[in-house]
């Protein structure tokens, strides 16, 4: 007969029940505001991998060793016996929210040569909903509900911040949910996201359930994160939006659990950081080696590899144009001035590439940017290495679960191979970005290639895992801002957007395009949402880049900073002639000079009124209604005029 061990939400929020046998426990969990009843549901499950089988086994029942009442909680200790592992689970009501904790002190593997613990799945079949109201959360992109009525049977599983095998799928944050017309509950991983996994299903018969789990390793030889993994859940009501409420539990989590500071903030003691908010950002691309992935497909016309589409006199001549027109903020960003061009031979910098006019020619163009009034930095690379360059170091760069240096795709300078910030010598990082400031540049510093899905350093000289890989990338950001005041990278995973001052992407559409067909949570992805945006607005700067109307309505309907890119000849990228000068003053003072301010503020809340039709508010009461069916934007109810036709493409 089982016996019951039940604890009851001082809060009064919820009510915990465990049931347990002598090899099995279950949860029940009642939301004591609704009366909605989840589970009872499995506690946990473990997988471990056999040496012997090559394969993981699912280990649905154990020995209980422990099971002990806390004051709003319990203290599980569970085991196997045969395959020498055990694990012990903490289980407590904490601040109206159910928190789930693994501490990496309480994981044993008595027989690590044989059996080893992969992962404790957590609560799996709990958030369960069914019915044509029900709807789950993702956290891929930047935000994704699923509607699992009309599914068939699907199951996957994806490691939060992602896994290159997958890297479209973008999973930006550690939030997910599930609703029906009953209620609905939210689960955040607190702790140790890097080294957790979610979990989705749908049955087939109107039904999904989603669910974390705590990840010590995905393959035999990781290293493993010593990093306590928590689960947070709360309840939201069937009325509560879902998607807002979801959000606004990661941006409680940002500034209580990471203490980031807001823009508004940051702004108040960075200058680098106040002047880039007003400014629109540019890339200013000079060339590039004619291979490698960015080159794929592009017409090889040209014998001469050095792909050349602008100098730095051009470069500064293009500024002066925009200057003319009254585009008065600027922020550059130049790409490709170090030896060979836009990742030509990391981690060089120089000598300052002679093709595009040599360092003199550098210096000029950013002491004439500066004069007008623009902060001049560079496209810069702190993570990618080339066997091309003489200042290679094989030492510095991570290994593969194979024990080969570490080589992710090909790109201008060919294989490019990640390099381990922790590997290098102390100092260097700093002294390296401290030689190009002395060029004269200012304002933000860019730092490209990061902000990636993680990966593990299988040196023996200098292993990392997954969380310790996230901690080197903030290394990087931390260490830029301490010399440019301020620091942005490229994409807008949690774990450096809490670090970065601004960022290129949280998200975007072509991520979903690029999604195959095969993976099974590809078909789970129905609808995009901004949880994204609606917990970082106003904490990171987040990048539009477009120039047409439909870019500039979506730029002001989420308060996003505006960037372009471009040269003097074709080829690689835009070129800056009078038509695209024009797009970008109209852009500037739509986005920048009207409503900048915007970026500034939270945003609160994101409807859809009608199919097509988004609606955001902001702290300062704006509102903002972009129709995308007509192309008409209204903020504040007022119609905003679109530029000239000829600018609107």
């Amino acid at each position: 007969m089982n016996q019951i061990l039940e604890t009851t939400a001082q809060s009064g929020s919820f009510t915990l029940r465990l049931e347990h046998g002598d090899d099995a426990l279950a949860l029940t969990l009642t939301d004591r505001r609704t009366g909605r009843v989840w589970g009872p549901a499995p506690l946990l499950e473990l997988e471990v991998y056999s040496k012997a089988e090559f394969r993981v086994e699912t280990l649905r029942r154990y020995r209980i060793d422990r099971v002990e009442s806390l004051d709003g909680g319990f203290h599980v200790i569970v085991g196997d016996a045969a395959r020498g592992i055990r694990v012990g689970l903490w289980c407590r009501l904490v601040d109206d929210e159910v928190s789930v904790t693994l501490q990496m002190s309480e994981v044993y593997e008595d027989s690590p040569g044989t059996y080893r613990l992969f992962s404790v799945v957590v609560l799996p079949g709990l958030m369960a909903v069914r019915g044509a109201q029900s709807r789950l959360l993702l956290p891929l992109n930047t935000g994704m509900l699923c509607f699992p009525a009309a599914k068939e049977r699907i199951r996957d599983r994806f490691m939060i911040y992602g896994e290159q095998t997958r890297w479209e799928l973008m999973p930006m944050l550690p939030v997910f949910a599930a609703q029906d017309g009953e209620g609905g509950l939210i689960g955040l991983a607190r702790q140790g996201a890097a080294e957790t996994e979610c979990h989705v299903a749908t049955d087939g018969q109107g039904g999904g359930a989603v669910n974390l789990g705590f990840s010590v390793r995905q393959f035999w030889p990781d290293p493993v994160e010593p990093a306590t993994r928590e689960l947070r859940l709360r309840a939201i009501g069937p009325k509560e939006d879902l998607v807002v409420t979801a959000a606004k539990r990661v941006r409680r989590h940002v500034l209580d659990d990471h203490g980031k500071p807001t823009l508004k903030q940051r702004a108040a003691e960075s200058p680098a950081l106040a002047s880039l908010i007003p400014a629109y950002t540019m890339k200013l691309f000079y060339a590039v080696e004619n291979r490698g992935i960015m080159m794929a497909g592009k017409e090889k016309t040209d014998p001469v590899s050095f792909k050349q589409v602008m100098n730095f006199a051009e470069a500064a001549a293009g500024l002066d144009r925009l200057k003319a027109v009254g585009i008065d903020r600027i922020h550059t960003q130049s790409v490709g001035f170090n030896p060979s061009g836009h990742d030509g031979l990391w981690p060089s910098r120089f000598p300052i590439e002679e093709r595009l006019g040599g360092e003199a020619a550098f210096r000029a163009l950013i002491a004439r940017g500066n004069a007008l009034g623009y902060t001049m930095n560079v496209h810069d690379n702190q993570l990618s290495a080339y066997r091309r360059n003489h200042a290679f170091r094989e030492a510095e760069v991570m290994v593969d679960q194979w024990g080969v240096p570490m080589a992710l795709g090909e790109w201008g300078g060919g294989p490019t191979y990640v390099i381990n910030t922790f590997a290098r010598p102390e100092g260097q990082i700093a002294r390296e970005m401290r030689a190009l400031q002395a060029l004269g540049l200012t304002g933000c510093a860019y730092l490209d290639g990061m902000g990636n899905p993680l990966y593990r350093d299988y040196s023996p000289a200098h292993p990392l895992t997954r969380t310790g890989y996230a901690k080197a990338t903030n290394l990087l950001i931390d260490t830029a801002r301490e010399v440019y005041g301020a620091a942005q990278t490229e994409c807008g995973f949690l774990y450096c957007a809490i670090a970065a001052d601004a960022l290129c992407t949280g998200g975007d559409t072509w991520h979903m395009k690029g999604c195959w067909p095969e993976w099974p949570v590809t078909a789970l992805m129905d609808k995009r949402v901004p949880v994204w945006n609606l917990a970082l607005h106003d904490l990171v700067l987040c990048e539009s880049q477009g120039l047409g109307w439909s870019s500039i309505m979506e730029c002001i309907l989420m308060g996003k900073h505006p960037r372009d890119e471009w040269a003097a000849h074709p080829g690689v990228m835009p070129v800056l002639d009078d038509t695209r000068i024009a797009q970008i003053k109209a852009s500037y003072d739509l986005c920048l000079v009207r409503f900048g301010h915007l970026q500034m503020e939270e945003m609160l809340s994101w409807d859809e009124p009608a199919e097509g039709v988004q609606r955001t508010r902001f702290g300062d009461g704006t509102e903002v209604v972009a129709d995308f069916n007509v192309r008409e934007l209204r903020v504040n109810n007022a119609i905003v005029a679109p530029p000239v036709a000829e600018n609107t493409r």
